[in-house]
This record gives C-alpha cells, sequence and structure tokens, in this order.
C-alpha cells in the first residue's frame, strides 16, 4: 500500500469544492485547466474564471466551483491547490488544523493518531516533494 493511501483516500464527495470563492489560480493552473477541456486559455477565462485585480479564480455556482458536478469536470488538469488538498503542510502545524480539516473530508484515515498521520505525510513529502492526491 502506497503511503498515501494509508492517510488519504479521495471519496469525490466535492466538499472541498464549495463555498463562494475558490483557490487562486497561477498561469500552470490555467494553461493545465484549458489543455484537460481542449479549449483555449481565453476561452477558459471567459467561460469559467473570474479576475479581481492580479487575482485570477474559477466562478462559483450555486454555492460550488463551476467545474464541480458529481465530480470535477477538469480533475486532469485541476488547479495545484486542489490537487494538494486536503494533505495541505498546515496539518502538519498543530492537532487543530487537523482536527477542522478531517472533519471536513471524508477521505481522511481518522483511524490512525495525529502523530502517525504526521509521520506518513511527512515521509509522502520526503519521498514526493509535494503532494497530489
Amino acid at each position: 500500500m502506497e503511503v498515501i493511501e494509508k492517510i488519504f483516500t479521495c471519496t469525490r464527495c466535492g466538499f472541498c469544492c464549495q463555498g463562494e470563492t475558490t483557490v487562486s489560480l497561477d498561469q500552470n493552473d490555467r494553461k493545465r485547466m484549458a489543455a484537460s477541456l481542449q479549449i483555449s486559455e481565453e476561452e477558459l477565462e471567459g467561460l469559467f474564471l473570474r479576475r479581481t485585480a492580479d487575482i485570477v479564480q474559477m466562478k462559483t455556482e450555486k454555492g460550488h466551483c463551476i467545474f464541480y458536478r458529481d465530480g470535477c469536470l477538469v480533475h486532469d488538469g485541476r488547479p495545484w491547490r486542489c490537487a494538494q488538498w486536503p494533505l495541505v503542510p498546515a496539518l502538519l502545524n498543530g492537532e487543530d488544523n487537523y482536527r477542522i480539516i478531517s472533519g471536513s473530508c471524508p477521505g481522511i484515515n481518522t483511524d490512525i493518531s495525529y502523530e502517525q498521520f504526521c509521520s506518513l505525510l511527512k515521509q509522502y513529502y520526503r519521498l514526493h516533494g509535494t503532494v497530489i492526491c
């Protein structure tokens, strides 16, 4: 069993896609998303993104990310922050962060202790440098 599977298995519940805002996108995110949808970056921005000053985010629709429809429509090209969630470095900064995030994500394995969870997440970071769920 891969290290990541010991601490997290995505249930595709979409809870992480809910809210009135979404993650900020960098240029690489926009390129990946456009390629995944097989459209130009200009079409991507016109149809699916919103810009506030220098911040570019995905639009929301009915309280969730515009790309969420019983799963992510752009999963293969999703933004790096989405790919990292919920195994963000903040989980290692204290058990309170872990409780909050694991309380909203059914994919996090809560059958192991916080210390075991952190040990495995740190091991994964050492091996891979970053987390892609």
